[in-house]
């Protein structure tokens, strides 16, 4: 089932099935100046959305951490899941990083292309 452009609860999912619809140049690197307004739009809205979770997720991972001192502390946690917490933690900041950075560049072609047909 496909969720709908209005479901707030996928929009990674949504961000990723729209990824192949952008235009590339030759070399093989997104070419947003060639793709439609509309779909740079709507990618930089999931993007910016994704990014949006990821931070909100990120700072409750923190918060549940900070009052799981005792648990850490007593080995009732083990450190093979700090550590896989961890680098769950980094690969999730490097996914937001990419999706505030392609939010951007799509907000900015989607602009100028607004701006060339007004």
């Amino acid at each position: 089932m496909r969720a709908s452009r209005t479901d707030p609860q996928r929009p990674t999912r949504q961000l990723l099935e729209q990824l192949p619809r952008l235009q590339f140049s030759d070399s093989g690197c997104i070419d947003v100046s060639q793709s439609p307004p509309a779909l740079l739009r709507s990618i930089a809205e999931d993007a910016e959305t994704t990014l949006s979770t990821i931070h909100q997720g990120l700072g409750a991972i923190g918060h549940l951490l900070a009052h799981s001192a005792v648990p850490i502390e007593d080995d009732t946690i083990g450190a093979d899941s700090l550590e896989s917490l961890g680098f769950l933690m980094a690969e999730l900041c490097d996914l937001a990083a990419a999706c505030m950075i392609l939010a951007a560049r799509c907000r900015r072609a989607a602009g100028a292309d607004d701006e060339r047909a007004g």
